[in-house]
């Protein structure tokens, strides 16, 4: 049996429903909706939700994740309490979809543990996991190129609840981090992975790429997926690019012939 496959609809570039019909034509199994492009809590009615429902079900789709994308980073002091109490209102939109991860990104971890801004993004994660463990949300954070190590250290400190990561291999590649020996030294908390591919530059940057072009050595990376062994869904997205929806079919039309390859069920 080969993996669930979901696309992140807010990379359509469609109004929601449209983009879920799209979804339901390239014929994944998920979506990863975007609670702040695509579905704003304080603005989405009991009614709303329902009728979010039916259509999922109408489709076929399951919500493999919801995500959401704050402006700044959890340590930064500017506004934090407003990007908190956001969080928290899209944790609770994710409780009343009844789907248990919440995918973000919370800034690059601080390597010095006793820096202010480690200590910060520590007692704001903390409060966070606490009320997600309240809810049955799992704050799913995204990696930000700092290295397994320093993340893994980080994760196992906060106690409060349960906190899982959104693996994302473009961003491991790009930080010139192996994906592979990523994959095997934080398996425990991976519970959402995001399909990306991306190429660095001589510069020291770096773009996004179709899946395959760059620099993520796909079969290697799912096969280790399927041994530590990883159940979720693998969702494709693409955050730059000038034919989306040409670009996700591709991508899913790969992933499905390496993960055939690999026999993985």
């Amino acid at each position: 049996m080969l993996p669930q496959l979901a696309i992140a609809t807010s990379s359509l570039k469609l109004p929601l429903r449209a983009a879920l019909k799209t979804a339901a034509m390239l014929q994944v199994q998920g979506v990863r909706i975007d609670a702040r492009l695509e579905l704003k809590p304080r603005e989405l009615t009991e009614t709303g939700k329902r009728d979010l429902s039916n259509l999922l079900k109408e489709l076929n789709l399951k919500l493999a994740s919801v995500s959401f994308s704050v402006r700044r980073s959890l340590y930064e002091q500017t506004d934090l309490d407003a990007r908190v109490a956001a969080i928290r209102e899209a944790m609770e939109l994710t409780s009343k979809l009844s789907v248990s991860h919440l995918c973000l990104k919370i800034g690059k971890v601080p390597e010095d543990s006793n820096s202010v801004e480690f200590q910060r993004l520590h007692e704001t994660l903390s409060d966070l996991a606490r009320y997600g463990n309240h809810i049955g949300v799992v704050l799913t954070v995204t990696p930000m190129g700092e290295s397994p190590e320093c993340l893994k250290d980080f994760l196992d400190s906060v106690r409060t609840g349960p906190l899982a990561i959104d693996f994302d291999p473009a961003i491991m590649a790009l930080n010139e981090i192996n994906p592979v020996e990523a994959i095997r030294f934080l398996h425990q908390y991976i519970k959402q992975f995001t399909a990306r591919d991306a190429v660095r530059d001589f510069s020291g940057g770096g773009q996004e790429v179709s899946l395959g072009r760059g620099e993520v050595i796909w079969d290697e990376t799912l096969a280790t997926l399927a041994e530590i062994p990883y159940k979720g869904w693998l969702v494709v997205q693409r955050n730059h690019c000038d034919h989306p929806r040409e670009e996700i079919e591709q991508g899913l039309m790969y992933l499905k012939n390496v993960t055939g390859e690999l026999g993985w069920g």
